[in-house]
Formats: structure tokens, C-alpha cells, sequence
């Protein structure tokens, strides 16, 4: 009678004593599990799990308890190769002490609700990567609008070539990101490396701000003449410089003072990890504003994305400058007092394998 109750059930019934021996399994369990109850009945549970399948260490808790318990989601692996993940309740029965009855059922609900997790994740990332490409946009964008609305008004001047020059390099910039945007999303990661001019950069990043958002900032440049160039990548650097210089700009709501520094520390180690030699990245680069400064509360995690106190900022800017510095296997440090914020960054001079 019991054997045709519990055979009508459309879930998976396992009935086992508390030797762990199989005693009864009804269609359900046989179908959803892949197993013949000719030939598993009497067997021990372990015949076809794992003892050290979680099911087995919750029946245990469950015989040594006396008492019924109940997994939301479990995942059930057999020694067939058979895998699901259930939901589990385990019972000990009144009726025949020596038994206990295992239920298992799809949960349904908790499925549909990871289902939706992953596409809100999916979702949330593809918005993430839109708003990190908008916001590097607008940089060059910035750039080739100021150099236009300058040539408009000065059209005879000798400045004009300079200004038609900004302006394509400006656009190249944008093909040139949404070409590596493209590779991104294709699974490409490869960079291309040359020797690269650090001065020469950061005098590209320099004109670009004063044409543009910081066209009332001072910037003061004290650069190291016999530095040598470095093999880096020309496009990423100027990413990471605009940031940073775009952002010390706006601490001093574009009137102030920007000091660009560069100069050759090879004082400067760096342990990639507790079993690596010290590493030395001498080029050193620090960009210094005189704005409000960052508090001590925002300094662990401003280069988190979205960690922002712009009012119509995304907090993205500073992360792109973090993966960009690791991608080109450099470092960044940041001290900021009020009136103060320095950022320090530090690079190989050679090139390094982890770019190869």
C-alpha cells in the first residue's frame, strides 16, 4: 500500500534504513537519477553516492540527530555520472523507526531566481562596459569640440594647424578605443607596445585639457630631460593621464594649479608577491593638483568603480586608470591632504613578459 502511495508521486522518493541501505526508490527516482531498482535495491546508499557527498554527511546529521531536515539546494552527484541540483528534505519515520524517507524536488522558484540573478548580472555588466565606453568618449570628444570652437573664432591664425592636428588625433583616439572595445568583447586582449616618449605624452594630455576643460588651470611642468623612452603603450597612457589630469582639474573647479613631475626613482621596489625578487619601475610620473582633496575614508577604494562624490559623475574614471596602470605592469600610489593630492605612478623601463 505504501509502496503504491509513494509511487504515485511525481517527485523522487529514496526510503533507506539507518545503515544506509536502499530499502525502496519509486519511478520518479529511478528516471530523474538514471537507475534500475532491481539493482540498487538492498545495496548500501554508497554504492551509487560518494560518501562524502554532501547528501550523505546531511543524512548522517539526520540519523545522529534524530531529527528531519530540509536542503533548499543540493547538489545530488551519482557514481553514473548522473548530476542534478534539488531540494532536499529528509524525514525520519514514527511508523517504522529504522527508516528514513528522502524527498527530493525541483525547485523551481530558487531556479527561476538564479536565472534572473545571472541576466541582472549579464545585464549590469553590459551597462557597466556602455558607461566606461561613453565615459572615454567624452574625453576625446572634449578635445576635438574645444579645438573646433577655437578654430572657428581664429581661423587666420598660425594656430589653425596645431588645432586641425588635435582634432584628428582626437578622432583617431576614438577609432582606436572602440576598435579595443571591439577586441574586448571578442575574447582579444593583445596590446600593441612601442617606445614611447613619456614628455611627449604628457604634453599631448596638457594641450588637450587646455583647449578643452582646463582652459584656466596653470600647469607647471618639471620633467627630468634625460629620461629614456619606455615600452609602453601610447593610447593607454593617455587614457590614464587625461584622467587623472581631468580630475585634478575638477577638484579645483578648473581654476588652480596642475604640476606635471617626472624624474627617475629607483629607490622604489615593488613585490608582485611574497615569493618574487623586488622589482624596480623607475620611470616615476606624479601628477599634483591643489584642490580639495580626497578624505582618508575614500582613499582604500577610489579606484573601485563606480565610487564617485562628483555630482553627476559614474566613479569610473579612476578604475580605467587602475586597469590601465596594471595592464601596462605599473603601479599608482595616491596621498592627498586638504589642498593636496598627488598621484604617483611608477613603470618599468623595460619591457616586461607579462605585456609580451
Amino acid at each position: 500500500m505504501f509502496n503504491d502511495i509513494l509511487n504515485s508521486f511525481i517527485d523522487p522518493i529514496l526510503v533507506i534504513n539507518k545503515e544506509k541501505d536502499i530499502k525502496y526508490v519509486n519511478a520518479s527516482f529511478e528516471e530523474t537519477f538514471y537507475v534500475n531498482s532491481n539493482l540498487i535495491l538492498n545495496q548500501n546508499l554508497n554504492s551509487i553516492i560518494d560518501e562524502d557527498s554532501p547528501l550523505i554527511l546531511l543524512i548522517n546529521k539526520a540519523i545522529k540527530n534524530v531529527i528531519n531536515l530540509k536542503e533548499d539546494k543540493l547538489v545530488i552527484s551519482l557514481r553514473n555520472q548522473s548530476k542534478k541540483q534539488l531540494k532536499v528534505s529528509i524525514f525520519n519515520t514514527f511508523v517504522e523507526k529504522d527508516l528514513i524517507v528522502i524527498h527530493f524536488e525541483q525547485n523551481l522558484k530558487n531556479q527561476t531566481f538564479i536565472y534572473h540573478k545571472i541576466n541582472s548580472k549579464i545585464s549590469q555588466s553590459f551597462s557597466s562596459l556602455v558607461d566606461m565606453l561613453m565615459h572615454e568618449l567624452k574625453n576625446p570628444l572634449s578635445g576635438i569640440v574645444g579645438a573646433t570652437q577655437l578654430l572657428q573664432k581664429d581661423l587666420q591664425s598660425s594656430n589653425y594647424v596645431e588645432m586641425l592636428d588635435l582634432i584628428k588625433f582626437e578622432a583617431d583616439r576614438i577609432k582606436t578605443l572602440l576598435s579595443n572595445m571591439e577586441n574586448l568583447s571578442a575574447g582579444e586582449g593583445n596590446i600593441s607596445l612601442e617606445n614611447i616618449n613619456i614628455h611627449k605624452v604628457l604634453n599631448y594630455c596638457k594641450s588637450s585639457a587646455k583647449n578643452s576643460y582646463g582652459k584656466e588651470i596653470i600647469f607647471e611642468e618639471i620633467y627630468d630631460p634625460s629620461l629614456p623612452d619606455f615600452y609602453s603603450n601610447e593610447e593607454l597612457l593617455i587614457q590614464i593621464f587625461t584622467n587623472l589630469i581631468k580630475n585634478g582639474c575638477e577638484a579645483q573647479n578648473n581654476k588652480g594649479k596642475i604640476i606635471l613631475k617626472t624624474s627617475y626613482n629607483a629607490n622604489k621596489k615593488f613585490l608582485l608577491n611574497e615569493n618574487d625578487l623586488p622589482e624596480i619601475k623607475p620611470l616615476q610620473i606624479e601628477v599634483i593638483d591643489f584642490g580639495i582633496g580626497i578624505p582618508d575614508s575614500d582613499l582604500q577604494n577610489i579606484f573601485d568603480p563606480f565610487i564617485t562624490k562628483k555630482h553627476d559623475g559614474k566613479g569610473l574614471g579612476l578604475s580605467i586608470v587602475s586597469n590601465s596602470i596594471r595592464t601596462l605592469d605599473g603601479s599608482i600610489e595616491v596621498s592627498s591632504e586638504n589642498g593636496c593630492t598627488n598621484f604617483c605612478l611608477n613603470f618599468p623601463l623595460q619591457k616586461s613578459e607579462g605585456l609580451l
